[in-house]
Parts: C-alpha cells; sequence; structure tokens
C-alpha cells in the first residue's frame, strides 16, 4: 500500500474561502480512498489570501512598508472622512453612508473605474463620493496605507519581481472575473506564466422540477428530498443551494432541522447536526454570549435600557447565574413593576435596599453591577481605543463573563473569536486618538452587528449554500430554491456612489438587466453541469404575491418530470399522527384550607366571576406574567396619577362647604396646581427619566384641566364631608379575609354615606355590577360589609367628555344625574349582590377552576393566562352561555 502521494507545484486560486476549503477535502477524500495515509496538502487559498501572500512576498523582496488597512480600519478611516466634511452634518447615518461608500472604492479598485473624470455627469451622492475619495487617497498616500482592494494594482504593477517563482497557478470555480482579476490573468500571460481557468462541468445532470405552494412548502421539500437521496447513498455530497440565502437563513435551519434532527424540538441544547450543514453564518451579535457580552458593556452608559437589564439577570453567561436563579427572576418581575424604562443603576440600588423582599434579593447581582460601574469610574473619561479594549475585557472578566459552566464547541469557537475581534477593534485607529465611552462602544457594537460568524464543523454531506462559488463545488446532486421570475434572474442594483454609465461601462454583472441575465444564465448551465442530478423549484405565492418560474428554467417545467418528495411526512408530523390523546375532564382543584391565607380582595371575585380558572391561576397558583414596558405612561400609570391629585385634593379640602370657600375666594385654580403639582413629583420620583420637563408640563395641564372641570360637578352636589381617601381596609367575607382599598367615603348631612370608585376609562356600571356575573365588585364588596347605612354607590367618571357620577342611589337629588331605580331599589341590590357575591366566593373556596370564561372579548382580552388555559385551542370556547344567560336576564 502506498504511504505517501506527492503533489505538483500549482497552486490553486478560489473566489471564497469555503471552495478553498471544499477543495481541500475533497483532495483528502481522494489520497484516502487511493490508499495513501499521508500526503502534502495541495497549495490551495482564495482569492484575498493569495493576494496577500502574494503582497507580503513583494514587501520582503522590495523592502517597502506600506500598511494593509484591514476592513474594518478602511470603514472607520471612511467614516472620519464623511464626519468631517461639508456633509457629514447632513447625514442621519453617517455611519451607514460610510460604510456604503467605502464598499463603493472597493468596487470602482475590482473594476477599475476612475473616480471621475470631469467629462462625467455626477448625482449630488456621487459628487460627494468623489471629494471622500479624494480626501481619502491623499490621506492614504501620505501614511503609506494600501487596502486590500488595492493588492491585485500593486502585484500586477511588480509582476517581473515574482513572476519566476509563482509556478502553475489556476483558477478554479470563479462565477466571472472583475476587471482588475482579468487585468492580472493578462499580464501573467503575457509575462509567460502558466495560468489555467478551470470549471469541473463534466457531467450533464437529470433535471427536475418543483412547484410548491409556497415559501415553506418549497424549503420542507428540500429537506425531505435531501433526507431521501443520503437515506438511498449515505456517500452523496448534497447542495442546497439559495440566492437568497442571507433572508432565508432562520427558516432553513428551522425547516431542516425538523426533518434531519427532529429530536432538538426537545432537546434544543443538542447542537448536534452531523448530516447537514449551512455555510452563511449568523450576525456575530445574535450569539447569546455576544449578546450578553455587549449588555454588560452597555453598563458603562449613565442609564441602562429594562430590557437588557432583564437579559442580564436571566443569563447564564454571567457570575452567580445558577446560585442566584430564582431571586434574579423575582427581581427582573419587581424592576418591571416601577414603570422605568431605561433607570439609572442608583434606581436598582435602592430598589434593592427599600423594597425588596427576602425571595427578591440577589446580592450577587448588584455586586456585579456596583463592579463593572466602579471599574469604569477608576479610568479616565476618553481613551484610545486600544485602551477601552482592555477595559471592556476588565469589565466581562469583573462580571463573570462567559459563565461558571463549561463551554461547549460553538461557545468555545465564540468566545475565540470574540477576542480576535477586540483586537481588531483596539487596531482601528492607526492614530491612537482618544475617545469617550460612547463612541468606543458604538464602534464596537457597529462592528459585532456588521460581522457574520460561522462556527467551524466537520465536513457534511448536505450543505446549504449561496450562489457564489457554488458551481464549482461538484456535487453528486443539487436543489436549487427561488427560482421565481422575480429572484432569478435577480434585478439589477445599482450603486449610488458610482455613475450608471461607468459601471456599465466595466461590466459590473449587477449594473444592468442584460448582465444580470447572462449571469445567471450561466450560472444556471454551471450548475447543470456540476452534479448528476438537479432539482430547481420555486413557489408559486409568496404572501399575496402570485409567482411564476423564472423563464431560465421553464424549458424544464413541460420537458422534464415534476420531482415528488411529498411522499414522506417530516418526523413532527410522523410524531403527532402515532400519538394516542387521552382526554379526561379536569375543572376541580383542591378545596382552599380552612387555615390558608389567600390574597386579593376584591379582584378575587371579579376573576371567578370573569373566569374560575383565573381567578385559580392567579390567587393560588400565583400565575402572572412580566409587566410590559414603554415609552410614556400607560393607562393605568395615567389613572394613577389622577388619583393621586384627587387624594391630595380632598386631603386638603375636606368637605363641600371648603370647596365653595376656595372658589368664592378665588383661590381654587391656585389649590389645583399645587395638589397636580404635587402628584407629579410624588409619582416622577421613580420614574426620572419618564417625568422630563416637557413631559411634566403637559401632564400639569392635563390633570389641572381634568380637575378644573370635575370639581364644577362636585359643587353642584349637596352638603357632604370626605371621611376617607385611598383608605386600606380589612374584612371578613365568607370565611375569608379579603383586603380592600376605596378611592373615596363621602358622608352626608344626614349621616349615610356615598362610596365612590375614580374611573379613567369606559364606563358601564350595569355591566360592572351584573346580578350574577359582575365584573368589578369592589364596590359592592365594599358596600355589603359597611356598617354605616349606605345612600349611594357610584362611579366617578374622569374620561374627558364623559365627566360625571354613575352607579345607584336611594334617594333623588343625591348626586348629580344619578337617579334611583324604582324597580331595583338599592337596598334590593345589596341583598342581590351579598347572595352573588357569597356563591363566588364559596365557589373560589370549593375548588371550581373551570375555563368557563364569561365572555372571550370582555374575561380574555387583557388576560394573560392563554398560555395555560388553552382557550382559544378548545374546538368549542365556553362561556359563550354564560353571558347570554345574563343577557336575557
Amino acid at each position: 500500500m502506498p504511504q505517501h502521494s506527492q503533489l505538483s507545484s500549482e497552486t490553486i486560486i478560489t473566489p471564497t474561502r469555503r471552495l478553498s476549503r471544499y477543495r481541500y477535502y475533497r483532495y483528502a477524500k481522494e489520497q484516502l480512498n487511493a490508499g495513501y495515509q499521508a500526503w502534502e496538502s495541495p497549495d490551495c487559498l482564495p482569492w484575498s489570501a493569495w493576494c496577500q501572500r502574494t503582497f507580503d512576498q513583494l514587501q520582503l523582496l522590495h523592502g517597502t512598508h506600506l500598511r494593509i488597512l484591514s476592513d474594518t480600519q478602511l470603514q472607520w478611516q471612511w467614516q472620519r472622512i464623511v464626519l468631517d466634511s461639508g456633509f457629514g452634518q447632513q447625514l442621519l447615518q453617517p455611519a451607514a453612508t460610510a460604510s456604503q461608500a467605502a464598499k463603493s472604492y472597493t468596487l470602482c479598485k475590482e473594476w477599475r473605474i476612475e473616480i471621475f473624470p470631469d467629462t462625467v455627469y455626477l448625482t449630488e451622492d456621487a459628487e460627494a463620493f468623489k471629494q471622500w475619495a479624494s480626501a481619502y487617497e491623499k490621506s492614504k498616500a501620505s501614511r503609506q496605507w494600501i487596502e486590500t482592494a488595492s493588492l491585485a494594482d500593486y502585484i500586477t504593477a511588480h509582476l517581473d519581481a515574482i513572476i519566476d517563482s509563482l509556478g502553475v497557478i489556476v483558477f478554479q470555480g470563479f462565477d466571472y472575473f472583475t476587471a482588475q482579476q482579468q487585468a492580472l490573468i493578462r499580464e501573467l500571460n503575457e509575462r509567460g506564466a502558466e495560468v489555467s481557468i478551470k470549471q469541473d462541468n463534466d457531467s450533464e445532470a437529470r433535471v427536475s422540477v418543483y412547484r410548491a405552494n409556497d415559501k415553506r412548502q418549497e424549503i420542507h421539500a428540500a429537506a425531505i428530498w435531501a433526507r431521501q437521496c443520503l437515506e438511498q447513498n449515505p456517500d452523496m455530497k448534497i447542495g442546497v443551494i439559495s440566492p437568497r440565502l442571507q433572508q432565508q437563513r432562520s427558516e432553513l435551519i428551522r425547516l431542516f432541522g425538523e426533518v434531519f434532527t427532529p429530536e432538538q424540538m426537545l432537546y434544543p441544547h443538542n447542537q448536534r447536526n452531523a448530516c447537514w450543514s449551512i455555510t452563511l453564518g449568523d450576525v456575530f451579535s445574535h450569539y447569546p454570549l455576544i449578546d450578553t457580552a455587549m449588555n454588560i458593556l452597555a453598563l458603562g452608559q449613565r442609564t441602562v435600557s429594562i430590557n437588557r437589564l432583564s437579559q442580564l439577570l436571566h443569563s447564564v453567561h454571567v457570575g452567580g447565574a445558577e446560585t442566584e436563579l430564582a431571586q434574579r427572576a423575582q427581581f427582573d418581575a419587581l424592576l418591571r413593576q416601577c414603570g422605568e424604562k431605561e433607570p439609572e443603576l442608583s434606581m436598582l440600588y435602592r430598589l434593592m435596599e427599600h423594597y425588596c423582599k427576602e425571595h427578591q434579593q440577589c446580592d450577587g447581582f448588584i455586586q456585579l453591577l456596583k463592579d463593572v460601574k466602579r471599574n469604569f469610574s477608576n479610568h479616565a473619561h476618553k481613551q484610545s481605543l486600544r485602551q477601552w479594549a482592555i477595559i471592556f475585557s476588565e469589565c466581562l472578566v469583573r462580571f463573570g463573563w462567559p459563565g461558571a459552566r463549561p463551554l461547549d464547541s460553538v461557545e468555545y469557537q465564540t468566545v475565540k473569536r470574540w477576542q480576535e475581534m477586540l483586537e481588531e477593534f483596539s487596531r482601528i485607529d492607526t492614530e491612537e486618538e482618544r475617545y469617550g465611552f460612547s463612541i468606543a462602544y458604538r464602534q464596537l457594537q457597529r462592528l459585532v452587528g456588521e460581522t457574520r460568524f460561522q462556527p467551524e464543523t466537520e465536513e457534511t454531506p448536505v450543505e446549504i449554500a449561496g450562489i457564489a462559488g457554488s458551481a464549482g463545488m461538484q456535487f453528486d446532486a443539487v436543489w436549487m430554491l427561488d427560482m421565481q421570475h422575480e429572484d432569478w434572474p435577480p434585478p439589477p442594483v445599482n450603486n449610488p456612489f458610482i455613475p450608471k454609465q461607468r459601471q456599465l461601462e466595466a461590466g459590473m454583472p449587477t449594473a444592468s438587466a442584460r448582465h444580470q441575465l447572462d449571469h445567471a444564465r450561466k450560472l444556471t448551465k454551471a450548475l447543470i453541469h456540476s452534479a448528476s442530478e438537479v432539482v430547481f423549484s420555486y413557489a408559486v405565492r409568496e404572501g399575496d404575491r402570485e409567482r411564476q418560474p423564472s423563464p431560465l428554467i421553464k424549458a424544464y417545467t413541460t420537458a422534464h418530470q415534476q420531482v415528488d418528495t411529498l411522499a414522506i411526512d417530516s418526523p413532527i408530523l410522523s410524531i403527532h399522527s402515532s400519538a394516542e390523546l387521552e382526554i379526561f375532564t379536569d375543572i376541580a382543584a383542591p378545596a382552599v384550607d380552612a387555615d390558608a391565607v389567600i390574597k386579593g380582595g376584591s379582584a378575587l371575585l371579579k376573576d371567578q366571576s370573569l373566569c374560575p380558572f383565573r381567578a385559580f391561576a392567579k390567587h393560588r397558583l400565583h400565575a402572572t406574567t412580566l409587566a410590559s414596558m414603554d415609552i410614556g405612561l400607560d393607562a393605568a400609570a395615567r389613572g394613577l396619577l389622577a388619583h393621586l391629585a384627587l387624594q391630595e385634593l380632598w386631603q386638603r379640602l375636606g368637605d363641600h362647604q371648603t370647596l365653595l370657600h376656595y372658589r368664592s375666594e378665588n383661590e381654587l385654580d391656585k389649590l389645583i396646581d399645587s395638589v397636580v403639582n404635587e402628584a407629579i413629583k410624588q409619582q416622577g420620583s421613580s420614574q426620572l427619566h419618564t417625568f422630563t420637563s416637557r413631559f411634566k408640563e403637559l401632564e400639569q395641564q392635563r390633570l389641572t384641566s381634568l380637575l378644573e372641570q370635575w370639581l364644577v360637578i362636585e359643587e353642584a352636589r349637596s352638603p357632604f364631608r370626605v371621611h376617607a381617601t385611598e383608605q386600606w381596609q380589612s374584612i371578613k367575607f365568607e370565611g375569608m379575609q379579603l383586603h380592600l382599598r376605596l378611592d373615596r367615603i363621602d358622608e352626608l348631612a344626614d349621616g349615610r354615606c356615598v362610596i365612590i370608585d375614580y374611573k379613567t376609562g369606559q364606563v358601564n356600571h350595569r355591566r360592572a355590577w351584573d346580578i350574577k356575573y359582575p365584573i368589578d365588585p369592589q364596590l359592592p364588596l365594599y358596600a355589603i360589609t359597611h356598617e354605616q347605612d349606605i345612600a349611594a354607590v357610584v362611579f366617578a367618571s374622569l374620561r374627558p367628555g364623559k365627566l360625571g357620577f354613575i352607579g345607584e342611589t336611594d334617594t333623588e337629588g343625591q348626586l348629580p344625574d344619578v337617579q334611583p331605580d324604582t324597580k331595583f331599589p338599592l337596598s334590593e341590590r345589596l341583598q342581590q349582590w351579598k347572595s352573588t357575591l357569597g356563591r363566588l366566593s364559596r365557589e373560589f373556596q370549593q375548588g371550581r377552576a373551570v375555563v368557563e370564561p364569561l365572555a372571550l372579548e370582555t374575561a380574555c382580552r387583557y388576560c394573560d393566562l392563554h398560555a395555560m388555559c388553552r382557550v382559544f385551542e378548545r374546538k368549542e370556547s365556553a362561556g359563550g352561555h354564560r353571558l347570554a344567560e345574563t343577557q336575557n336576564e
């Protein structure tokens, strides 16, 4: 058996790193099949790496000291030039504009486009680009820089020095050559170098076409087809090619995972994909480790968004994640109740010290925050990017990143790539100037947001790839997605900074529809010759749009048989169809123990009335959702602000007579301003960044207007004294201890009382106090347990345009526009409420927990327990009969 294989002295140049790796893999497989145990690796590398190596060789020969700018450094230089130019202040996104300009400059180099002769008409964008390019080239010449895009031109100009050492050069797998590459190949040929251009197109494929109903079905069919091919022949090399790989990456991963590795539904952390892989990496910032790292570094800002803090509290990649898991989750829930979207870290410290209960204490996390904040404070406000990279690394270490548990292979590679990226970040600025935290953090954020990362994996038999270089991969079978007329050939893409005529003259493939058609036709033909079986597929519908097959595959839709891949169901469907369902009715919870402490007040009876399961889940299982955060104040917070203002107002006024006195003395406006200001100050103390000066001014105007209009209604009442405002009271009802908080209780001249509940939203007292199923039983519950005689039970509607009292009274003229109900007097209402609320209380204590909402639009609209009760998954929604029952009566 041969022991060692000899290799020819040729250099293979490919367009992509992926194709170079494939060539290494294919060569190794050939040597193993030939029986060799050892062999010399071929000299195969991508175009960019060959240019770099050859340039380094020339540098050594000439003794020059040109400095190659990395892509990141190039972007940084262009960003500075754009910002310093006269156009910089006019741009909404200067960094994005600089990135596009840098790419345009690279295109001009690759296609040898002069920037720009005076005879060429320039748009405003092109004129700006010409000025930026001129400034960049002056800076480049003075500092002896050279960017990657100019390496090929430098090599072409100095070929004589190295022509004898190049050997045989083979260009393999190129879909097209840029003008720069064409010039180099011409120079190599003219100087006698041995150059060849290869495309491994030596077979004629069996072509089929698959017509899918939609995009999901198309990708799913491709996955099943690939699995079928692999089951028939495990040694096959299968390619699934997508011209829209970047847009469809997530859907491809999900559907191929369902078909090839359905066990990941149960074990999502098991990322073993021995059969298939995708060549395009995800955006680096999307990896959990990197997202956590950026969230930690964001603590260097004065304020941090609640979402970042929440992610850190739940992340396993920070210190103490396992030991404080439950406490951090509880603290996150408490933090969201504060209503501040971007709190300062000092607010977190106050919460921990003054408001956290024992099960919410996460001292370890707070200490991590303090350590990182101290680390930032110990350094000067402005640093070089190199120093910022060191500070960032220190902060991550202090915060316990990347966590205590062992890293898997993907996480290990992710951390290694992060360290390389920090090193790259530290070298961005060649001038070593000093910058504040915000600039440094934004640059790092841009870097991780624009970088794609694909962890290295073993070679797999099924490979999902983009179109570039795919024709040179030599698959055994290929499935080509997205062969609809709108996507293949792809539409022309014009660069806004390069005049259209210059793009056409240079022959850029994306410049015109004709160029795109020629290029797509060439690639289609190459794919047909690159495998023994090729399937083209397209979706007839995407969203609400009808799609037609590409004209480049229309010939195959009639001449060749349609492929059928739907004979096999997906593994997931097979699992579901094989399941034997056991159905049983479970509507009764254990009865409440006699000594159990149940919290909830009137909300408990409200939930029992709306849906028994809701009451059981919220008040016995304590199920709830995290509070959602939004900019400004939500309806509940705005209502609370009105409550605070009215509470302060009546604590100062006290009674009806004092109100009239303030009005007669023209002192009422001053009093209203004072109480509104106090209410805003009280609520704003915990939401400093929400209650800005302008926001407080607007809220002052809103509440002042509301109180002025409301007091006109209060003045029209008969004499009263405010007995209590925002008063907590504990009552014993049907064996349960309930806590109630009443907005206000007024005492009339005859000693009877009026119970008032403020409402800033829509009010319907008949529906709220329904005889059988009340949806707001707070006032009825208080009324039936109150010791004094009740004259009225009312809502005070504070809704603009609908101000007034709404409710029940037993005497005409007690309250404006509230009349006694002669059919159902208040005394009868009290007895009915007592019976209804008693029944609801007993049902709750007995464990009645059936999923039976009063009505979906009433009980379920604002409920956050749908994942538990799954009411919308039931064939027949329960509860409609209860509402109909009520309405019939």
